[in-house]
């Protein structure tokens, strides 16, 4: 599987990297902002799920761990203890106008735009930015906004990059899945070439994730794709045949059964 499983955001709680919420429980916490108390949902336990190529589980609980969201002034909770600098700026921006116009925005936006202003490294920034685009899916123009955010930071943290380490090597692949996922498969493709002739995407699972990629490009797919899916790509055509076979008698079995 992917190194780490892509290096999850290490957010407030921990972030949705490859996992989804197993359990949640409820707590009482103050807001740093405006010092509101307020009852949250928190998720605790983990549970592997399969994954999509832009790192979204595919579960009962298809999407990032939850952030503790002010009621009072909208403040997204990313952390416990800010330093006078970070509240400072956080209240300033919580405090504007321009703020207040996207309380409507998911909370991973929000926590993107907060990184932003705290200018956080690129590539915690794109992690926001891309978990929101799983939150705002049904929105194809703040989808395409989410993308657009997560691209340009992943593709700054690349180039910011000082060692091919597996922050950089997430990158890249993000990169080059967003700019697909944007239908730009003229770029994203040139992109996933580029990997192809690099050692670090040579001979492992990461290689396996390119070569899928490329063919997506060269058949202008932009749908969201799973881990799965490249699992199956590398399949010989008769494990592929008896897979769908038994896929074929497990649905059987369950329309039998209703």
């Amino acid at each position: 599987m992917m190194k780490k499983l892509l290096l999850p955001l290490l957010l407030f709680f921990a972030a949705a990297g490859p996992a989804a919420a197993q359990a949640v429980i409820e707590r009482e916490i103050a807001c740093p902002v405006c010092g509101t108390e307020f009852y949250t949902k928190l998720d605790l336990a983990e549970s592997q799920y399969e994954m999509r190529l832009d790192l979204r589980p595919v579960g009962i609980e298809a999407g990032p761990w939850r952030l503790p969201e002010c009621p009072k002034c909208g403040f997204i909770i990313f952390k416990a203890g800010l330093s006078k600098q970070e509240l400072a700026r956080s209240r300033a921006m919580v405090n504007s106008a321009d703020y207040k116009k996207i309380l409507v925005r998911s909370t991973y936006y929000r926590a993107g735009l907060i990184y932003e202003r705290l200018e956080k490294p690129p590539f915690a920034i794109a992690n926001n930015f891309l978990k929101a685009s799983w939150q705002e899916e049904l929105y194809p123009e703040l989808l395409a906004e989410d993308q657009e955010l997560a691209l340009r930071y992943f593709s700054d943290a690349i180039r910011l990059a000082k060692e091919h380490d597996e922050e950089w090597e997430n990158a890249n692949l993000m990169k080059g899945e967003l700019l697909r996922r944007l239908g730009r498969f003229g770029p994203a493709a040139v992109h996933f070439e580029a990997l192809k002739g690099m050692k670090e995407f040579k001979g492992n699972f990461l290689g396996d994730i390119v070569a899928y990629q490329l063919r997506l490009c060269s058949r202008q797919d932009s749908s969201p794709r799973t881990l799965q899916d490249v699992r199956e790509f590398k399949m010989s055509p008769f494990a592929r045949a008896l897979l769908n076979a038994r896929r074929f008698l497990d649905d059987l079995k369950s329309m039998i059964k209703k």
